[in-house]
């Protein structure tokens, strides 16, 4: 089919404007301009030039999908394909339809709330003992800066690839509580299991409360997707699940008198390795709903100060260079001459003002728990902006570690 036309479906998808939520070598998953869906139900087959939606049912070949939009035989569309694409001009603005589909009847879910924290901990941690951490994650760990001794005092483990309701089985057998411990779930056959997937593969890392117990946990993950370096284990959307709640971690000691407020809980770990300060690491700068419950607890054991320490993408510079993601070379600003001319990127802004929401709410909290703060920078250039050569505070503590 490739070499019955001047152009492929990607050409179509682009000339129709089409909006890109996932993309591989051999497919796109986009916006289904038949139902109205903005999830990328509409899948783009690059190899056979077809299209396929899993919402509404749409489907057809490159040229349908542009006929169909406009009403148009294969004919007259392939010659409008041609004449807009050879002019270099999208194609005329279309109505999007908003096909009503009814929801298919599901079987009810039911979420549990969560186990108590001394009940998280025990299972949590007779999971961990169950399994092991590959070579190859032990290296990663080395080289990020940890000691051998530091990754087993912290019980890293890889997530299993198998075997998952034997885990589940033995785990009861010891006496462990499944019920409302995030991650565990009950199938319909009515055996426990563990929400582990192909996606999910990575190392777990233990998120700890205040008192020491294990709460939740993360996956670092071995193959990043949709911009996500980390994902819970969680089982809300299964039966009998329980949402991992997005818990506060405690790198270091309850109630120290300065503690510093960052991103990730293995990035705190690794920055209590390196310099033997307490560290208090959310998920993510805008993820605080835990936080104000953490500080006020932690004032009650003795903190006195408290030091922002997010990535310095709070202080990104919001001009274009092409290098923010993969989608680079698809922005119109991408084609001009953004090394020798500033042109700002909308993109970089967005994210440097989400940063810095996250930085002013941290402030709001310590000021409504009334502990004095303040805002950690490192690596800036002349304009105060940072120069992109060390990110998180970890970095920074490596990067002194190195130099000295």
């Amino acid at each position: 089919m490739n070499q019955d036309f001047p152009f492929t479906i990607r050409e179509v998808a682009e000339l129709l404007g089409l909006h890109i939520r996932h993309k591989n070598t051999v497919s796109l998953d986009v916006d289904c301009p038949f139902c109205g869906d903005r999830k990328g139900k509409l899948n783009l087959n690059l190899k056979k030039n077809v299209f396929k939606c899993n919402r509404c049912g749409e489907s057809g070949g490159m040229l349908a999908l542009y006929g169909k939009i406009y009403g148009l035989d294969n004919q007259t569309a392939c010659k409008e394909i041609k004449d807009a694409l050879g002019r270099n001009e999208q194609a005329p603005v279309y109505e999007v339809k908003r096909r009503e589909i009814k929801p298919e009847a599901e079987p009810e879910v039911i979420t549990l709330e969560q186990a108590p924290d001394e009940v998280k901990h025990k299972t949590y941690t007779m999971l961990l003992n169950q399994l092991t951490l590959t070579e190859t994650h032990k290296e990663g760990l080395l080289k990020r800066g940890f000691t051998e001794q530091q990754i087993e005092r912290n019980s890293y483990k890889s997530t299993p690839v198998f075997g998952f309701r034997s885990i589940a089985r033995r785990l009861l057998e010891a006496g462990c509580v499944l019920e409302g411990v995030p991650g565990f779930y009950e199938e319909e056959s009515g055996e426990w299991s563990i929400h582990f997937t192909a996606k999910s593969s990575g190392f777990l890392v233990p998120v700890r409360n205040i008192e020491g117990f294990i709460v939740g946990m993360q996956i670092r993950l071995d193959h990043p997707y949709d911009g996500r370096k980390y994902m819970w284990l969680s089982s809300v959307n299964y039966n009998k699940g329980t949402s991992s709640g997005s818990p506060t971690h405690l790198a270091g000691e309850p109630g120290a008198k300065t503690v510093f407020v960052t991103e990730g809980p293995l990035k705190g770990d690794l920055s209590y390795a390196l310099s033997g300060k307490t560290f208090g690491c959310v998920p993510g700068a805008n993820q605080y709903a835990n936080l104000p419950a953490f500080l006020s607890e932690m004032k009650e054991y003795g903190t006195e100060f408290v030091y922002e320490a997010y990535d310095m993408d709070k202080l990104l510079k919001p001009v274009c260079r092409g290098d923010y993601n993969e989608k680079c070379r698809y922005c119109p600003q991408y084609h001009k001459d953004w090394r020798n001319t500033v042109i700002l990127c909308e993109k970089k802004q967005i994210k440097r003002q989400n940063i810095q929401r996250g930085c002013k709410k941290l402030a709001g909290i310590c000021r409504e728990l009334s502990l004095p703060g303040k805002s950690l920078t490192w690596d800036t250039d002349e304009d105060g902006d940072w120069a992109e050569h060390v990110k998180g505070v970890d970095d920074y503590l490596v990067s002194l570690e190195r130099n000295k």
